[in-house]
């Protein structure tokens, strides 16, 4: 009994290194240290016997995964896109280098070619009106055979699309003839040229469809075109900015598009120039035909725009402008354009019965 209670009293109170006693409270704490400390490494050791049988784990079903992979093959019966017998897929699984290599031979394989493009415009635009209709028949509907300009609508070659006059490198508008590849026309389509000529059988208009018709018919295949039209505003007659080629498509769909064009508004030529001017390459002649009057500054705007090419300027006056002093005052417009540019001008009148330009 003396020594359980000597046991008793020795944990209550130990004796410390020195010869005291500790407390109990320290005792305690040092004794909840080391189960703290004891806690701690148990757990880090389950957390690494985890990690461990984790990545084992990971391991095995990866090879398990690669060896099903090897092994599956997956066959397309009813499903088959390209309508056949049923033919495996295999999955193939390659190393990176082969998939380098396999890249390397594909693109060794694959060859980029240049195409050379041509800013020339190519059109089609016969779809809407029906391949049986001819431009003959668009033309010849609106009034009879003209003698002069161009030539005959039925004399053109059916292969090269040349009625003979304007063929090759060259080019006839209301019989005022010009040399070159690249032509431009610019065309008054204003309110008065629905005027009627003195016969009454046509309009002003009318006869200036026919004759544009005529003239780009009778282009050469090498040739190239631009046709605008201007009142009040000028726009192409495609409403873009690039040569026409002068293909046999070119050239109908050009004769669809004028015969279906209409006259209005006023006077204004300025813009229609400053388009022609800014065409690359530069026209090699201009035809600018008219039968209004127009503001007495625009010769000297166009002399300006045309002072570094001195291109040919080929003027028309189509009918009477207005009064003999209003004809006189236009005549001498156009013919100081046609003089300072090394150009031609003429004044036409009519179309007799027998389809002869009157001048």
């Amino acid at each position: 009994m003396v020594l359980w209670k000597a046991g008793i009293d020795e944990c209550k109170y130990p004796k410390d290194g020195v010869g005291g006693t500790l407390e109990l409270t320290q005792f305690q704490r040092q004794v909840q240290t080391i189960e703290d400390e004891t806690a701690k490494s148990g757990r880090r050791r389950w957390i690494e016997r985890a990690t461990l049988a984790g990545l084992g784990i990971s391991v095995l079903v990866h090879l398990v995964l690669l060896v099903i992979a090897l092994l599956v093959r997956i066959d397309y019966t009813s499903g088959d896109a390209g309508g056949g017998g049923a033919e495996p897929v295999e999955f193939a699984i390659l190393s990176e280098s082969e998939l380098d290599e396999d890249t390397a031979s594909d693109a060794e394989v694959v060859e980029f070619q240049q195409i050379e493009t041509d800013s020339l415009v190519d059109l089609d635009l016969l779809s809407d009106v029906g391949a049986q209709q001819s431009v003959n028949d668009l033309a010849e509907t609106l009034a009879p055979e003209l003698e002069n300009g161009g030539g005959s609508l039925s004399a053109m070659d059916a292969q090269t699309g040349s009625s003979g006059a304007g063929a090759g490198e060259g080019a006839s508008f209301f019989g005022l003839e010009a040399k070159g590849k690249r032509f431009a026309y610019i065309v008054d389509r204003s309110g008065s040229m629905d005027s009627l000529l003195r016969s009454r059988e046509l309009s002003r208009w009318e006869l200036t469809q026919i004759e544009l018709v005529r003239s780009v018919q009778g282009l050469g295949p090498g040739a190239e075109y631009f046709v605008v039209l201007f009142s009040t505003n000028a726009k192409p007659l495609f409403g873009g900015s690039e040569w026409i080629k002068g293909t046999q498509t070119n050239k109908a769909s050009t004769s669809v598009a004028m015969m279906g064009a209409t006259a209005n508004g006023g006077t204004e030529p300025e813009e229609a120039f400053r388009m022609v001017f800014n065409l690359e390459p530069k026209p090699d002649a201009i035809y600018f035909m008219t039968d209004g009057e127009f503001n007495q500054s625009i010769p000297a705007r166009i002399a300006s725009m045309n002072r570094r090419r001195r291109v040919p300027i080929h003027c028309i006056l189509l009918g009477e402008p207005g009064s003999p002093s209003i004809t006189q005052r236009v005549e001498g417009m156009l013919k100081g354009i046609a003089r300072s540019s090394n150009g031609r001008y003429t004044h036409l009148q009519d179309v007799s019965s027998n389809g002869v330009i009157v001048p």
